[in-house]
């Protein structure tokens, strides 16, 4: 996968090293996957019962991360090395996904959060795309609007790849409002992806073309100062989807048309949350995009921040 499931671990680990007894783990013992109510909150029923189903659960999965090339040879996947059933991987994502809505719960009560995980923002509302299965963003939004401890929200997103999925599925929805910088060019709005639900517009959408980074922290000024003045009004949540893909040593290849220094991938995080700050809106910060060895360095950096603007 080129995903590394280390770069949770690495932060965490980088953390609590620069802040000895600032960080503990979070006791996940009592968390449950989620379930089939709150997943069609999002999501269509065929796709939600095949999620649970052990044959088709494999397929949706295979289908989400592309394990197989056309020609039927494994793609990022070798069975043979294969440590857990393939089916086992949804009831993994669905927990990871419960870590969302935990997180965002958590940001209600204290302001601002930071989950090592999350952000599947490529998620359809009928199936999972681009490495996402599941819309966990949308989902605990739309989990705390139904328990009424949410009225409007925004997410914000900065990953590299367009929001495709979360505009889709909020497209007819005024409660989310939805922000997205993005690469002008390449997946999923490149033209081999073709026509579908992911050209659907965000509510606010700033394409960065190539080499266009020296504009970059403007564009995304400007793109917040839009969202404030024209959806702003009974917002009391936000969702930023903190992809560190945009990295210039981020080592996906679809990333490559955005490379920002690691100085610039603060000044945006550092934008985006003195924006909701300033504004006493409730922050749920995700990982959503983040590839190779270098992509912890990125959270690290930005969470390093906030405990030092805390002391």
């Amino acid at each position: 996968m080129p995903l590394r499931d280390d770069r949770s671990h690495r932060t965490f680990e980088a953390l609590r090293q620069e802040y000895p007894g600032k960080f503990e783990l979070t006791n996940i013992v009592d968390w449950t996957p989620l379930n089939k109510a709150e997943l069609l909150l999002v999501h269509d029923k065929n796709f939600v019962e095949a999620l649970f189903d052990n044959e088709k659960s494999k397929e949706k999965i295979i289908e989400c991360f592309e394990l197989y090339d056309n020609n039927g040879k494994p793609n990022r996947y070798n069975p043979s090395l294969a440590k857990k059933d393939l089916s086992q991987m949804v009831q993994d994502i669905l927990l990871q996904g419960r870590g969302t809505s935990f997180s965002m719960g958590e940001a209600l009560k204290d302001g601002m959060s930071f989950f090592l995980g999350g952000g599947m923002h490529h998620a359809m509302a009928d199936g999972g795309r681009g490495f996402c299965l599941v819309n966990d963003l949308v989902i605990g939004v739309r989990k705390l609007q139904e328990e009424n401890l949410v009225k409007k929200a925004w997410i914000i997103d900065v990953d590299a790849h367009k929001g495709d999925g979360t505009a889709a599925i909020t497209k007819d929805d005024p409660s989310i409002k939805t922000l997205s910088i993005h690469m002008e060019k390449g997946w999923p709005l490149d033209i081999g992806s073709g026509d579908g639900p992911w050209r659907i517009p965000s509510d606010i959408d700033i394409p960065i073309p190539y080499e266009g980074e020296e504009d970059y922290i403007e564009k995304l000024e400007k793109g917040l100062t839009e969202l404030r003045e024209v959806h702003s009004e009974h917002v009391n949540f936000a969702v930023v989807v903190a992809g560190a893909d945009p990295y210039e040593k981020d080592a996906l290849p679809s990333s490559n048309k955005l490379r920002l220094s690691l100085e610039q991938m603060l000044e945006r995080d550092k934008l985006v949350y003195h924006f909701l700050k300033s504004r006493g809106i409730p922050q749920c910060w995700v990982m959503a995009g983040g590839y190779g060895p270098h992509s912890w360095q990125v959270y690290t950096q930005f969470i390093s921040y906030l405990m030092r603007e805390a002391e």
